[in-house]
């Protein structure tokens, strides 16, 4: 029986191999660090080292497959974070360094991205954000700085397609991962001549499309020898770490899902996207669900880093093991509902405290800062609804912000809504988990237990939040 799948999760700060059984649940584990390395050409560039992760993703597999029959393994999946990549040769060889979506050699590219196209015509046509880390951003450096390489490229792979090139040998462009670059129409889904006419960049780099749960081909003899598996595993297409997160954590098209950290990111799944050039300046985005003509529409500011600069600033001399306890404490017993603290929501703004009386404490300032911004997230709820064309019945919280059920009782209040949060840690391994076996990954999700911490608008302050605490990031 094959109830098995091997989820391989190559994150900013974590490479992992994670065995998953087809209920959801977690048979095996093994992690080690993950760093983006200086480029050796440039030290003041941030490059990621494609060995090094293969490297890891190899060892962390073989410590986790020697715990389970091979035979009940399924298929495999590759999980990364978006937008990064690199050229590649004919053999699948690099011809370029990886450039790291935390590199500064792209912040010029898109301080001066009107050359090519206007922000808001961008937006309008992808969908993305206008972030300096999108790979619109490294092709156009590439254009400017070293085309050459773009000329001598056979493909341009996407680091999940990395991976899964070097086990199959079989070159491929994951679905979800080509929807962060900016480079594809919002309405068709594919790669958009009109944009890469502009950047001289022929639609043949990219080879064929592959969506969630494909098969991109079988495991070759030197991906056996790297994961330490016999040879004709599928692996199979997954991506895009953020849509597989939602997936797990349950998103459909009334639930949306808050990832509450050091931004907030409410996205949301939507069968149509009705954009506005205005929306550019409040953060949002369009990607690509797993499900194929599906969007998953997104608006972010920050979050958990105010909450941060509240700690730093009013509660920096107590001890790091009370100091969130102390902190909510003291919010719960504020009866202030002014906006005593506006935050700071997108990096180029402030953080601006305003009208402080004498009888205000930090207790106040931190309520405010929370209630600042759950009606962000109340905010973000009407955007969303009105560019999804739909109507969010409740909201689950994932992340660090989850553990502050203060907060997020204060969310419910200011949205209306149910706030759930979700108990599952590894909700990015879960969804990709359920596209890794035959059944439809919607029929393999129904069978998994969920287990949520609910959130009703208007139960009173007093309730006892004591016991919670928050953990940022």
């Amino acid at each position: 029986m094959k109830d098995l799948a091997v989820v391989l999760d190559c994150g900013a700060t974590n490479i992992r191999a994670i065995v998953m059984n087809n209920d959801g649940q977690v048979v095996a584990k093994y992690s080690v660090n993950n760093h983006s390395r200086p480029d050796p050409l440039n030290a003041d560039y941030t490059i990621w080292d494609i060995e090094e992760i293969i490297d890891k993703l190899s060892f962390c597999c073989q410590q986790v497959i020697e715990k389970v029959d091979h035979k009940r393994i399924e298929s495999i999946g590759i999980s990364t974070f978006g937008v990064d990549g690199a050229f590649v040769d004919e053999k699948g060889q690099l011809i370029s360094p990886i450039i790291s979506w935390k590199c500064q050699r792209t912040i010029p590219v898109l301080d001066n991205i009107d050359k090519y196209f206007t922000t808001q015509e961008l937006l309008m046509k992808t969908g993305v954000g206008a972030f300096s880390f999108n790979t619109i951003n490294k092709m156009i450096w590439y254009k400017e700085n070293q085309e050459i390489t773009i000329s001598n490229a056979k493909y341009w792979l996407f680091i999940s397609s990395l991976i899964g090139q070097r086990l199959t040998g079989s070159f491929y462009t994951d679905h979800t991962m080509a929807g962060t670059s900016q480079l594809c129409n919002i309405e068709t889904q594919d790669f958009d001549q009109d944009i890469l006419d502009k950047l001289g960049v022929s639609s043949a780099l990219f080879p064929e499309m592959k969506y969630a749960g494909d098969v991109v081909g079988q495991l070759s003899s030197e991906g056996s020898k790297l994961l330490g598996l016999p040879t004709d595993i599928p692996v199979k297409s997954i991506g895009h770490d953020t849509q597989f997160a939602l997936f797990g954590a349950g998103v459909d098209l009334t639930n949306a899902v808050l990832s509450s950290g050091t931004w907030e990111i409410l996205m949301v799944q939507a069968k149509e996207v009705n954009l506005k050039p205005e929306l550019a300046q409040h953060g949002i985005t369009v990607e690509f669900d797993p499900a194929k003509g599906l969007y998953n529409i997104g608006l972010q500011w920050m979050a958990s880093a105010n909450i941060e600069w509240v700690k730093d600033t009013f509660f920096k001399n107590i001890d790091s093991d009370k100091v969130y306890e102390i902190m909510i404490n003291e919010a719960i017993q504020s009866e202030e509902q002014s906006d005593l603290y506006q935050p700071k929501l997108q990096p180029n703004q402030t953080i601006n405290i305003q009208a402080l009386e004498l009888s205000n404490n930090r207790g106040d300032i931190f309520n405010s800062c929370m209630l600042s911004l759950a009606k962000q997230l109340k905010k973000a709820v009407g955007i969303l609804e009105e560019v999804s064309n739909f109507k969010i019945d409740k909201i689950t919280v994932v992340g660090g912000g989850a553990k502050n059920s203060y907060w997020n009782q204060l969310k419910s209040n200011v949205t209306g809504l149910k706030i759930q949060t979700i108990q599952e840690k590894e909700t990015t391994v879960l969804g990709a988990s359920f596209f890794l076996f035959d059944n439809p990954a919607e029929e393999v999700r129904t069978n998994y237990d969920y287990s949520f911490t609910s959130f009703l608008p208007e139960i009173k302050k007093s309730e006892n939040y004591s016991e919670t605490t928050l953990v940022s990031g």
